[in-house]
Formats: C-alpha cells, sequence, structure tokens
C-alpha cells in the first residue's frame, strides 16, 4: 500500500466522522427541540461579498444577509442570526415557527434545517459510494 492511498483512506475517514458528527448533532436537536414557539425577525441586513477564484482569477459578486430574530421562552427573551446568501426570505418583523429544546432554550431547530439533515444524508450516501471505490482499488 502506497502513502498515497493511506492519505486517502484517512482522507476518506476524516470526512466521514465530520459529516456523522454534523448528521448526528442535527438530529439530536430535530429530538431534542420538542416546544413550538414563534420567532420574530429584529432586523435584516445584507453585505456586498467578493470572492476571487485564486485559480480563474474571475471575481465573483454575491450578498450575504444576516437575519436576527427574538423569541421568547418562559419569560426569557432569546436573540439569534441566521445567514443567507444572494436571497433572503425574510423582512423585518417577519413571523416563523421554530421549535426549542425546553432544558436548552438557546437550542433551536427550524424548518429549515431538514435540508441540513437530507443534504448530510446524500453526502454519506456519496462518502459511501468513494469507500466501495477505495476498497476495490485497495483489493
Amino acid at each position: 500500500m502506497s502513502i498515497g492511498m493511506i492519505i486517502v483512506g484517512l482522507l476518506l475517514l476524516f470526512f466521514h466522522l465530520i459529516t456523522i458528527y454534523v448528521l448526528f448533532n442535527s438530529f439530536r436537536k430535530l429530538i431534542v427541540c420538542t416546544v413550538k414557539t414563534c420567532g420574530r425577525v429584529v432586523s435584516v441586513t445584507s453585505e456586498e461579498k467578493r470572492h476571487e477564484d485564486s485559480k480563474t482569477g474571475k471575481t465573483t459578486y454575491y450578498t450575504e444577509y444576516t437575519v436576527q430574530y427574538e423569541y421568547e421562552y418562559n419569560g426569557q427573551r432569546y436573540l439569534d442570526k441566521m445567514y443567507y446568501n444572494d436571497h433572503c426570505i425574510y423582512s423585518n418583523g417577519d413571523s416563523f415557527d421554530i421549535k426549542i429544546n425546553p432544558r436548552k432554550p438557546e437550542d433551536v431547530f427550524m424548518r429549515k434545517d431538514i435540508k441540513t439533515i437530507v443534504i448530510l444524508i446524500l453526502f454519506l450516501g456519496l462518502l459511501g459510494f468513494f469507500d466501495l471505490m477505495y476498497i476495490g482499488i485497495l483489493y
């Protein structure tokens, strides 16, 4: 086995561990965030960002939106932020449903987090395909 194959194997392991960690944390939030409450957008700010590709030198521009929202649980007010690139679906004063962890109200699960879970599951499947290719090359 060459050093290159060892490095590829370690990279696959690294990506598996990171993906499983984030997926586990997302599922944990899905399970423990059981109290439904209403979030309200406090402010939406936008910032023009510039990205220059180091290989091609091509410059692209995009807008990053920061949405600050608040919610209340047991008489305590909480503030949090979420970020969007190029398109923001929220405006000041908008309301939306969230679920919070009653033991740790800062822990929030939103409907958009389901998209993250689906993407991670698909990515894990892709990693499994690369695992099969790696094993096929080894043997």
